[in-house]
């Protein structure tokens, strides 16, 4: 039954009409539906929701669980239960945290902490490309907005220079009163696939901001089960477990089911729960939800994660070279694996990127840098690819990110090159043909 057009529905319909004459995706859900193509666009890192073992563990597991389904009720009322508690203390030591808080997903602990935790007097720092749940929870928070800062994407110097002017303007609140300055970043940024420079920054605040008047916290996402020892993340990768406050694990993407996880004190645990809405009164997840995890973390903290990591950090290696010598020869203009150069104005950004390029082998996500984002996704769609559009205000420079897998093999890889080609090959020749100048370059010094 069609419904009825209203002002509402046709401002709507508007805003969406412009968004798509402006060159904007339109998104849609309801299909067409791609059947099983090799995945080089998901989250699923170490291609565990798929994975066979951990479907028998779930299984036999969920034949003899007393419960599986609904949990009733929030955390604070009938929703609760020992094996939630459980859980978490398994997820505390595994994260090298003294406490565990379990969330209906990566976002909501993102938001829930950020617009809860921090107290008036207290200052935020962010790098400019957190994710948007967190800044959008620091909107939510009782912070306001001329105390919240930004330093340039992954700048060492611009983090010193944003620190250091806040301790100069609010030094005496934070130090002589009960201030606190919180750091956010992020481990790996999921849309260029750079790892942050946090060794810098943490040490940067160690020295700067006096003890006990900083909180640091690691948005962990796209680190958790791929990085670090049993795959415990970016931060136990660097050795940092005690020195960072608080970390966001996400278990929806390389864990291969769904739900997050904060790993903090104890402190902050029980402020969440009993001040956050968000966290302490929405119904508790399925039960089947912590058979899964726990599943899940069997797999990631023993030898089949292990030898999952492995696989994947060899595909990653193989899909980068592939990927860098087939496409080596095109111009920026039609796609570029470069992403555009940052001024590097003193040594503190030089030796923070010669650090982080010795982990660049690490990363599943490499961006294809085109300002034909669209086309190139319009093309792999056709060829049975679930790709998508990375476009502004998204981001600043179009993109089609790729993520690769531990399952994806060196033949998928092989194939999804040749249709990257054939595509880019065809837009020389389109471009050739219409006389425009094309002008072979590295992308460097393109505005992002």
């Amino acid at each position: 039954m069609p419904a009825q057009e209203t002002a509402l529905t046709k401002s709507l319909d508007g805003i969406l009409t412009h968004r798509k004459q402006s060159g904007l995706p339109v998104f849609s859900v309801d299909g067409p539906f791609l059947s099983s193509p090799p995945d080089f666009f998901s989250n699923d890192y170490l291609s565990l929701s798929t994975n066979p073992l951990l479907r028998e563990l779930f299984l036999r597991k969920a034949a003899s669980a007393p419960r599986l389904f609904g949990a009733t009720g929030c955390r604070l009322a009938t929703g609760n239960g020992e094996e939630y508690r459980n859980l978490e203390e398994r997820l505390a030591p595994f994260f090298q945290s003294p406490d565990a808080l379990l969330c209906t997903s990566g976002s909501v602990a993102n938001q829930g902490f950020w617009s809860t935790v921090p107290q008036p007097g207290d200052v935020l720092i962010f790098d400019q490309l957190t994710h948007f749940s967190s800044c959008d929870g620091a909107q939510l928070s009782q912070i306001p907005k001329d105390m919240q800062y930004t330093f340039e994407h992954n700048s060492v110097s611009s983090f010193k220079r944003c620190l250091e002017d806040v301790l100069k303007k609010y030094h005496a609140q934070i130090v002589q009163g009960t201030g606190t300055v919180f750091v956010a970043v992020e481990s790996l940024y999921s849309i260029d696939g750079d790892f942050s420079p946090l060794e810098d920054i943490v040490q940067i605040v160690e020295e700067l901001v006096p003890e006990g008047h900083a909180h640091i916290f690691v948005d962990e996402a796209h680190t958790s089960g791929v990085l670090g020892p049993d795959g415990r993340g970016y931060v136990a990768h660097l050795g940092l477990g005690e020195r960072v406050h608080t970390k966001m694990h996400t278990l929806g993407k390389a864990w291969g089911h769904q739900r997050g996880v904060l790993a903090t004190s104890s402190t902050v645990r029980k402020y969440l729960l009993n001040c956050c809405k968000a966290l302490g009164y929405t119904t508790c997840i399925a039960h089947m939800d912590i058979h899964v995890l726990n599943c899940s973390l069997d797999i990631i903290s023993g030898p089949k994660g292990q030898e999952l990591r492995d696989t994947l950090v060899h595909v990653v290696q193989y899909t980068r070279t592939h990927l860098g010598n087939a496409l080596r020869h095109f111009p920026a203009e039609i796609v570029s694996l470069t992403l555009p150069s940052t001024h590097l104005p003193d040594d503190l950004d030089r030796a923070a990127a010669a650090r982080r390029a010795e982990l660049k082998s690490h990363s599943p996500v490499i961006p294809l840098i085109t300002p034909r984002a669209i086309d190139l996704a319009d093309h792999l769609v056709r060829r049975g690819y679930n790709a998508a559009a990375l476009v502004y205000p998204v981001v600043n420079v179009s993109t089609v990110r790729v993520i690769v897998h531990a399952e994806n093999t060196e033949a998928e890889v092989d194939r999804f090159v040749e249709t990257v080609v054939e595509w880019a090959t065809a837009k020389m020749q389109t471009m050739g043909r219409e006389g425009q100048h094309v002008e072979e370059v590295s992308g460097e010094g393109r505005g992002r």
